[in-house]
């Protein structure tokens, strides 16, 4: 009977990891695209006459999408007389600066050359080695067990043989 068990163990636990494999190698592809590029640069220009343009109301120049990888950077090149403001960078009149986004989340950054004076941003992780791994442990460990036990209770374990009587 233990024999039984254990040969069941062994069989629901491949079963169970080649599932969780293959759940966790769909979703990687669906996130592929985004993660494995490499970092980006992506510039915003600030035009001449942006101050006076946000100050009569109008929007500011227009920007990209605001969806980064992490570690891609933004670089903002100020040509406007006045200086500007994105988020953590101060940006002088007729200079440019950089912003690396190394830490994945959601931001809502103060800005001066948009109406609004804010926009917000989405730094999204990119997928590693070891998140593929995890992903399939953390899958695969407790299907395993809810399938092994299910099957003990769905499938009866085959009754033990008899045992030789004691001499006496």
């Amino acid at each position: 009977m233990v024999r039984a068990a254990l040969i069941r163990l062994g069989i629901t636990f491949l079963v169970c990891m080649v599932f969780a494999y293959l759940v966790a190698e769909v979703s990687y592809q669906m996130v592929k695209n985004q993660s494995e590029r490499a970092p980006r640069q992506i510039e915003i220009l600030i035009p001449p006459g942006t101050a006076a343009e946000i100050a009569q109301g109008k929007p500011g120049p227009a920007l990209p999408d605001m969806r980064f990888a992490e570690d891609d950077q933004i670089i903002v090149r100020n040509m406007d007389s006045v200086s500007h403001q994105l988020g953590p960078l101060w940006i002088p009149a007729e200079s440019s600066s950089v912003l690396t986004l190394d830490r994945p989340s959601s931001y809502s950054l103060s800005c001066t050359f948009q109406a609004s004076q804010s926009i917000d941003i989405e730094v999204v992780a990119r997928a590693k080695a070891s998140d593929r791994v995890l992903g399939i442990l953390s899958i695969g460990l407790p299907t395993w067990m809810l399938v092994w036990l299910y099957t003990l209770i769905a499938i009866p374990m085959p009754p033990n043989p008899p045992q030789p009587a004691p001499e006496r």
